[in-house]
């Protein structure tokens, strides 16, 4: 099974999703006892646009306000790999020595390098899918060590290092414990020193305990299967990847400095921009702990966070020398989206753009096309409609289509075209990624008697996560349950190989001995290929 990593994530219930008019739309909503949003824009001597909607804390208490501090996930990347670069600069380690000359890592692991660790083409398995898949919840405890000993149980890479890129938590997980060996500071610390109090960064601080208290965080959300909002806590000790407590002041005094600092005479954003060069010469939309790309023709850089019930954007545009950071404690709200709208509305800028809905002919044409593809490389794809929008996923990420036309449908890099017979029963997708062109057939769930899901039916457990999993037989299905979550109904591919149908999310291939009899099975989901279960019972 091969991955593919695109970029946007959709939100759950009626979240923004376009940009133009976007303080208006937000300024319109409803947001009494309910959580919500902070964003900022500024720079360039341009005026500070900045609003704040929704409460801290349910019940209202209090409003989020400027001060109001919030997790910002993974924008703490942009920070460990400055961290890493700094101590780069002043050599006291090296981006193109192996892991191994710093810390102690399984002996069959293949050779990593730091840099593939900061550009997520190390092919380490992510730490917070592995994390998922073990049974564990976003308001579980986690702390660095528990991290570092379920990443250290890993034998198998999803792929070679260097080879391919794929978004894994654990590289910054690892650089965090170099950081550490190669200044003689706990990454928080480092930061706290070098970073939040030289730039007046006051109100920020990596969370290094699970269970810290920090005056004046707000409290985060998500919705429930039955778009209740629920409290969605972080209690997480996990440093390197995310964990940053900050406020949108202070992001912008983050972002103000990468874009005028320097490491020994070299722009930062310069240092921070070197994309990996793949063997394929697939474009890589991501530099050394920052994302790559433009905003209505201009360059921009930017990261994102997500975890628990919080969402982040920074958003950096070098010729506008303008900075965007957008801070939410509402799960279902999507950051990057809101900071594009707010750069637009900074540069004075109405346009928006193009808005993915379908008009009711073009949405039934799509759902003719609906459904499950495997593509010419194995890869699984999915393609369905979300609140009349079409949405390419694949492997767990969702892409947004922009209707071209003629059954065409552009994507970030790429293009996705539909084509049937004429009686719509033999349908083809063609998917276009830079020079790459891969095409595939929609699929039919495969049909399996009940007698041998039974025999499919047991407990299975992988050493690599200490957790066990259980699959049932359930109808012409099955389901399976993981420790703490909701059952997922899988359906048949093919008799060995089973997955969540309309998504695609996870994928179950069975393994087989001599006898014909199953004895375990390897599992795909999108940033964790191929992990092994034996079978216990």
């Amino acid at each position: 099974m091969t991955g593919f990593a695109v970029g946007l994530l959709l939100g759950a219930g009626a979240p923004v999703t376009e940009a133009a008019g976007i303080a208006a739309e937000l300024a319109r909503r409803d947001w009494q006892d309910s959580p919500g949003l902070v964003y900022a824009a500024g720079g360039g001597g341009r005026a500070e646009v900045f609003a704040a909607h929704g409460c801290a804390s349910l019940p209202c208490r209090r409003p989020l306000d400027p001060d109001t501090r919030f997790h910002a996930g993974s924008v703490a990347k942009t920070m460990t790999a400055y961290a890493v670069l700094r101590l780069a600069a002043e050599g006291r380690l090296e981006l193109d020595h192996t892991l191994d000359q710093y810390l102690a890592v399984p002996e069959d692991w293949p050779a990593i390098t730091l840099r593939q660790l900061l550009d997520h083409t190390s092919g380490l398995r992510d730490y917070w899918t592995l994390a998922s898949l073990a049974g564990k919840a976003s308001a579980d405890l986690r702390t660095q060590a528990e991290a570092l000993a379920l990443v250290r149980r890993q034998h198998r890479l999803n792929f070679p290092p260097g080879s391919q890129f794929l978004y894994s938590n654990t590289g910054y997980l690892l650089l965090a414990e170099i950081v550490e060996r190669s200044s003689g500071q706990p990454l928080a610390t480092w930061l706290e020193q070098q970073v939040f109090t030289r730039l007046g960064m006051h109100d920020s601080l990596v969370q290094d305990e699970p269970l810290m208290i920090i005056p004046g965080l707000a409290a985060a959300y998500r919705r429930d299967a039955e778009g209740e909002v629920v409290p969605d806590p972080l209690f997480s000790g996990v440093t390197g990847s995310g964990n940053l407590v900050t406020t949108v002041a202070d992001l912008l005094r983050w972002g103000e400095y990468l874009l005028g600092a320097e490491i020994n005479g070299q722009a930062l954003l310069e240092l921070m921009a070197a994309a990996p060069e793949l063997p394929d010469r697939s474009p890589v939309a991501y530099g050394l702990g920052i994302g790559i790309g433009q905003h209505r023709g201009r360059p921009s850089f930017h990261h994102g966070g997500a975890n628990a019930g919080y969402r982040a954007h920074l958003m950096l545009l070098p010729e506008e020398s303008l900075v965007v950071a957008v801070l939410t404690n509402a799960g279902w709200l999507r950051a990057e989206t809101i900071a594009a709208g707010v750069a637009d509305m900074a540069l004075g800028s109405e346009a928006g753009p193009p808005d993915q809905a379908l008009a009711p002919d073009e949405a039934e044409i799509f759902r003719e096309h609906a459904g499950l593809y495997r593509l010419d490389n194995g890869a699984l794809v999915s393609l369905r409609l979300v609140d009349t929008r079409p949405v390419l996923q694949i492997m767990g990420s969702a892409h947004l289509l922009e209707n071209l036309g003629d059954n065409r449908y552009g994507l970030a890099g790429g293009e996705v075209t539909l084509s049937a017979d004429h009686r719509r029963r033999r349908a083809t997708l063609t998917l276009r990624l830079g020079d790459t062109v891969l095409s595939g057939q929609r699929q039919q769930p495969a049909r399996v008697s009940a007698a041998k899901l039974r025999r499919i039916s047991g407990d299975y457990c992988s050493p690599e996560l200490a957790a066990c999993w259980k699959l049932q037989a359930n109808g012409d299905g099955l389901a399976l349950e993981i420790p703490g979550q909701a059952p997922v109904r899988l359906a048949a591919l093919r008799t060995d190989l089973y997955l969540e149908w309309d998504t695609a999310d996870l994928v179950i291939r069975l393994h087989r001995d001599r006898r014909g009899r199953v004895r375990g099975f390897d599992v795909t989901v999108e940033r964790v290929w191929q992990l092994d279960f034996e079978r216990a019972r």
